[in-house]
């Protein structure tokens, strides 16, 4: 499962270049799957340049290019946008010298290639239920649930889960109670409600006499 079968019979090069994207990651190869996602950008771009795009242009010549053309509206910008930061990504880590293995870059990486995958798959004809889809981190990370291979990543993944799970659960035990609980009231209690009723029949009392004396007969 991937979560980029929604591009496989738009474009079965990207599809699979992508996909490995998402497997490195699976794997824990951080660096190598923002590299992956990198070489995504770059293919499609050329992709949707086609004839316009000279064969020994570097990437960042593709880029400029598409931009020239690619300004009539949100769509086309916010891929823009998307393929500069797979590029700088990609560049970062393919030429550090230190191995970050920065697992929230590379998460981010692949979401980046998935908004441009969607916009990719609409400019090429692709159904209109496509720009509904949504990314799925579980897709991700758990793979082909008929693969068992276990790690870390899928390991703390079933663990965020289940505290997620466990902390719903609590809350909504939690609520019930509070709906059945029943908050203590002095007026459904009659003793406590007759003396409350006589203090303040009395205090009233007092304040008009007080006010009779004061007025009338000093």
């Amino acid at each position: 499962m991937s979560n980029f079968d929604f591009l496989k019979p738009i474009d079965e090069d990207l599809y699979r270049i992508i996909a490995d994207a998402e497997k490195l990651y699976a794997d824990e190869y951080f660096e190598q799957s923002i590299v992956q996602t990198r070489r995504f950008a770059e293919n499609v771009c050329r992709s949707l340049l086609g004839d316009k795009v000279v064969p020994d242009s570097t990437f960042d010549e593709c880029l400029a290019t598409l931009q020239d053309i690619y300004t009539k509206n949100i769509r086309q910008r916010e891929l823009i946008n998307d393929l500069y930061f797979l590029k700088s990504q990609g560049n970062l880590s393919a030429h550090g010298k230190k191995v970050k293995q920065d697992g929230n870059i590379a998460l981010d990486c692949i979401k980046r290639a998935f908004e441009v995958a969607i916009n990719f798959a609409m400019f090429n004809g692709a159904p209109a239920k496509t720009e509904k889809l949504e990314f799925s981190e579980e897709t991700l990370v758990m793979g082909d649930k008929k693969n068992k291979k276990k790690s870390a990543l899928k390991e703390k993944y079933i663990a965020k889960k289940k505290t997620a799970k466990k902390n719903n659960l609590l809350y909504k035990k939690k609520k019930e109670q509070a709906k059945k609980y029943v908050y203590p009231s002095m007026i459904e209690n009659k003793k406590t409600a007759m003396k409350t009723n006589f203090l303040g029949g009395l205090i009233i009392v007092l304040a008009i006499a007080l006010y009779i004396y004061l007025t009338f007969i000093k």
